[in-house]
């Protein structure tokens, strides 16, 4: 029970991170910062602008120049500061293949194993994070009515809960920051009820709150923590339709709940508006694919992902799509090619480490299924060998004692 429990409180922790990784983008009104002039507005929207326009097309060389742009040209604002965090940390997820939806629906992403964390990336976030705090918690300390001070205070505490979510993995330090995120983001709409972006944060973690099994909501609710999921959908649904510098990642968050929801058409046309306006984004087309099997529409699906294995566009995640490709193909039963998917990722020199290893226990659970136990044994030792991903290597000890049924 207390395993269920901690997984169940562990999806708030979940609030910010289901597709992309928000950005956080929001900056108030010019008339919420007086001392600041129009044309230092203006020069700040094309610049954020731009920035999230590569930031989004996964250009990152060029988000990470405007974004420390931004930084020398307001030093003491706090955005500048946590785009930068927010580039770190979604630069890790890409780079280890953490980026898409399925990842947090399997539970052995709960598990608690312990995470290697590079230290080089993890104390460049918690610096540009830090610093992000800091110049929001100055501004409110010299003017508590500061909206945009503290709608920036409440994203970055949004972007260290993600961080401690999807890449230290630990869990009850992303609640404490999630909750003190909706929190402040709270505290906007009652002093500025317009100010619709922060609706983004609110609406997820009013989803994701009244989505927990209803003993767990009465245990969340004696700790104050309260939602309903159908008004967290509507606020979603708010931020994407009037958010001035959000709707894009309320967009995003919305294909996650619609998956979950199982409303595939209403993700899929969310999906295509996004690869349309990002169209050098990757990930985007193989969401689409992967929805698309989810549907029920397998011919189109599955040819969306031989596709994209022929298109040199998406060399750079090749690792990434055969994976993928091969867990949807074993869970629509087609084992021997979900077989041959999951070994090519493995005789792949630049795949990543992380999918290589799930692989190799993808690839042990599939012999197991065809009695192939010899071969399957071979393949849990080879888990056993390379660094630990989640519960891998717990679970290759498992299967090493009695073979995978499918059943688990």
């Amino acid at each position: 029970m207390m395993d269920h429990r901690y997984r169940s409180l562990c999806a708030l922790t979940l609030v910010w991170t289901l597709l992309l990784g928000l950005p956080m983008t929001g900056l108030a009104e010019q008339k919420s910062s007086p001392r600041a002039p129009a044309t230092e507005q203006d020069r700040f929207d094309a610049l954020r602008q731009r920035a999230f326009d590569a930031f989004y097309n996964l250009d990152y060389e060029t988000s990470q120049r405007l974004f420390q742009q931004i930084v020398e040209e307001l030093p003491d604002h706090p955005a500048g500061y946590l785009y930068l965090a927010t580039q770190v940390w979604v630069g890790e997820l890409n780079r280890t293949r953490r980026l898409q939806t399925s990842l947090y629906s399997n539970p052995s992403f709960y598990s608690r194993t312990g995470e290697t964390v590079d230290p080089q990336v993890d104390q460049q976030f918690r610096d540009y994070i830090q610093k992000a705090i800091e110049k929001a918690e100055a501004r409110l300390a010299g003017n508590d009515r500061d909206v945009e001070a503290r709608y920036f205070l409440g994203a970055a505490h949004a972007i260290l809960a993600s961080y401690e979510a999807t890449v230290t993995r630990q869990f009850m330090a992303a609640l404490k920051h999630a909750r003190r995120a909706v929190s402040e983001h709270r505290k906007v709409i009652k002093q500025q009820p317009n100010f619709v972006d922060a609706y983004l944060t609110i609406g997820v973690y009013d989803y994701v709150v009244g989505s927990l099994p209803l003993w767990v909501k009465l245990l969340a609710a004696l700790g104050g923590i309260h939602g309903n999921k159908e008004r967290g959908i509507k606020e979603l649904q708010q931020a994407a339709e009037q958010g001035k510098y959000v709707s894009d990642d309320a967009r995003i968050v919305l294909i996650a709940i619609y998956v979950r929801e199982k409303q595939y058409e209403k993700a899929l046309e969310l999906v295509r508006y996004l690869r349309h306006r990002y169209p050098r984004n990757y990930y985007f087309p193989i969401e689409e694919a992967h929805l698309l099997i989810e549907a029920g529409r397998k011919r189109e699906g599955f040819a969306a992902f031989e596709a994209m294995l022929q298109n040199e566009q998406f060399q750079e995640v090749g690792d990434l799509i055969r994976f993928q490709y091969a867990q949807l193909l074993a869970e629509q039963g087609y084992r021997i090619a979900a077989l041959h998917y999951y070994r090519q990722v493995t005789e792949m020199p630049e795949a990543s480490p992380q999918l290589i290893t799930l692989a190799h226990l993808r690839i042990g659970q599939l012999l197991d299924l065809q009695g192939r136990r010899q071969e399957a044994i071979s393949e849990y030792k080879l888990v056993l060998d390379r660094e630990n991903v989640f519960d891998s290597h717990r679970q290759a000890e498992r299967y090493l004692r009695r073979p995978y049924t499918g059943n688990e």
